[in-house]
């Protein structure tokens, strides 16, 4: 029977990406268990041959050596990694132009049309893609073919490692039968979690959902697009072309009433940089400047810029360097409305070097602190977990999220971050 691809869209995902390509640098590290992250002593990836002995993300290296005395542990490389995610792309585009540069490990392609003018079905296309790439690079890849995005997405995970996945019109609800609602993209953390809750334990359920249902359960536009997407309805735009990144982060905030509460103006500003962390940390960025200001209740503005020696994301290090330059900028007796930061020179994480006087490494081992943090306001929700700095502004918030609560409204513990102990 020919299958149905009204459009059709490929997505490939690096199998353990970082630790593959150690690999596939150094043929003797081939079958061993391997860990990246040496340098910030937790695991960033691990071989499939280490998550066979137990190990997992985020481990410390302690640990990981306890349970498996012959792991190989090695210090991320991160220009390596780089260049084998551009290798990778150039490859898919050797096919076609419709190339969305998801991840440093990910990619779509869109190839519909392309079976006349290549004389290949679109399986035979995938395969012979996914064959130059595993020969080109020397690691292999998840790859899956669907109608959309969304789709194509899950099938690349269905056979993981190496596996190559075809989810045809005809074949959508088989497979998304098998598949838990939590691991659709964007229905995992929080919205899985409210979908679980509503009833909903499997892809194919949420489909069979109606209109009315979606309304009544508070299902928002993301996931309204996610769940035509898993029907087969191609919603969602294919980025094609080398993936820009933003030149700066910008987030402002007007508060009210106005206060000339110094440590709550600093809490407003704190909750914009903890905000705009958030940000650039997602998009894999560093800033080597920043620049912050107040905004007076009659409009006049008041700013310092500062420049960084080694590039930050981390909320709280940045804030240790404006707390040493706000009284430039705020003065009491006075009434403030706003304020503001905007993060600047920003460069890839992965092209951050060290420096002469460690900063780079204490910066590097906060990372991971943060990635988890992350994870957390990811998983339950906004400000789940916040610098304490940022707790005044946060509990207005809370209250005034508390009073306007819904039937839909979850209650949650909000957990300020102090800080690390050592």
């Amino acid at each position: 029977m020919e299958r149905s691809y009204p459009r059709a869209i490929l997505h490939f995902d690096g199998d353990a990406f970082f630790a593959s390509v150690e690999q596939a640098k150094d043929w003797r590290l081939r079958g061993k268990p391997v860990v990246t992250g040496g340098e910030r002593g937790a695991a960033t990836s691990l071989s499939y041959e280490a998550k066979a002995r137990g190990i997992h993300r985020s481990m410390p290296m302690h640990e990981i050596r306890r349970i498996c005395p012959d792991v190989v542990i090695v210090s991320s490389d991160y220009t390596s990694y780089s260049l084998f995610a551009r290798r990778m792309y150039a490859i898919v585009r050797e096919y076609t132009d419709a190339v969305e540069e998801y991840s440093i490990d990910e990619c779509f392609a869109d190839i519909t049309g392309l079976e006349q003018s290549l004389d290949m079905s679109y399986e035979e296309i995938g395969k012979t893609i996914k064959a130059k790439l595993e020969t080109s690079l020397g690691i292999t890849f998840g790859v899956g073919l669907s109608v959309t995005k969304t789709l194509a997405k899950v099938a690349s995970k269905h056979r993981k490692p190496a596996g190559f996945t075809t989810i045809p019109v005809e074949k959508i609800e088989e497979y998304l039968g098998q598949t838990e609602i939590y691991d659709i993209w964007g229905l995992g953390g929080a919205s899985g979690g409210h979908l679980r809750k509503s009833g909903v334990s499997t892809a194919l359920e949420y489909i069979q959902k109606d209109e009315g249902w979606l309304k009544d359960h508070g299902i928002v536009k993301p996931q309204r697009a996610t769940w035509l997407e898993l029907q087969g309805h191609s919603v969602l735009s294919l980025g094609s072309g080398v993936r820009a990144l933003p030149h700066s982060v910008m987030k402002t905030r007007t508060f009210s009433p106005p206060s000339m509460d110094r440590e709550y103006v600093f809490s407003q500003l704190s909750k914009n940089v903890e905000a705009a962390c958030v940000k650039l940390r997602k998009e894999g960025l560093r800033a080597h400047a920043l620049s912050f200001y107040l905004k007076t209740q009659e409009f006049t503005y008041h700013g310092v810029q500062i420049d960084f020696p080694v590039a930050l994301s981390e909320p709280s290090q940045l804030l240790a360097h404006i707390e040493k330059r706000f009284n430039e900028v705020y003065a009491t007796e006075i009434l403030y409305r706003a304020s503001g930061v905007t993060l600047r020179s920003l460069v890839p994480s992965v092209a951050v070097t060290p420096d002469l006087f460690g900063e780079f490494k204490q910066i590097s081992e906060k990372q991971e602190t943060f990635s988890t943090l992350d994870a957390l306001n990811k998983k339950f929700g906004r400000h789940t977990v916040f610098l304490a700095s940022s707790m005044r502004a946060l509990g207005v918030e809370a209250r005034d999220t508390f009073l306007r609560a819904g039937p839909q409204h979850k209650k949650r513990i909000n957990i300020p971050y102090l800080g690390e102990v050592t």
